[in-house]
Formats: structure tokens, sequence, C-alpha cells
């Protein structure tokens, strides 16, 4: 994968990122080693390198490496749950699609 920052490049394997966030117009890559990266790109510029790459925006604040999702809520509460058991909002309008994608990226790479 590779992400553009400013005046930077950077090159990383998808299975190495758990997840985004944005931090104050910037953003905060966390990666699954339990590390942090603050880079100086809006979630939405994120959002549109991250296109077809495994990533799905669940949250105005959040977008996860889809392989990282262990569980969705079924209840009032919408949130998901990563694979090192955080938990994080969803947007509750958009759960349907969030979850049509997901079922479709973990299809589409099933071996």
């Amino acid at each position: 994968m590779r992400i553009s920052s400013g005046e930077q490049i950077f090159f990383f394997r998808n299975d190495s990122i758990l997840r985004f966030e944005e931090a104050a117009g910037q953003s905060l890559i966390h990666f699954v080693d339990g590390k942090n990266l603050k880079i100086s790109e809006s979630i939405q510029s994120l959002e549109n390198q991250l296109t077809d790459s495994g990533f799905i925006r669940i949250h105005n604040r959040h977008i996860v490496n889809v392989n990282c999702i262990t569980r969705i809520s079924n209840s009032k509460e919408d949130f998901v749950e990563l694979s090192n058991g955080e938990v994080l909002p969803i947007n509750g309008k958009q759960k349907e699609i969030i979850l049509e994608l997901i079922t479709t990226h973990l299809e589409k790479n099933e071996v």
C-alpha cells in the first residue's frame, strides 16, 4: 500500500494496518503491532487513496481494515469489534452498506 502525505510517500503492507483515525485534520495510522504513526493527510484524502484496498470507512473518524473486523453489533448501539479487541462506532445509517461491502470483500478474497 502506498500512502501520500505532504511531501512524503509511505509504503506499508495492507495486513500491517489495523485502522486509520481522524485526528484534528490529520490522521493517525494504527498498526496491528500496536504502534501508531501520525500523518498530515485528512481522513477524506486517505479514503480516496484507499479505494478497493480492503479498507472501509465505518464512521466519520474511522477507516478500518476489513480483514481485522471480528464482529458487528446487531443491537441498538452500532459498533464493530476489531481483532485487537477495540470497539469502534459505526455510522448506523450506513450499517447495511458497510455489511454489504465487508461481505463482498471477504467473499472476493476467500481462498
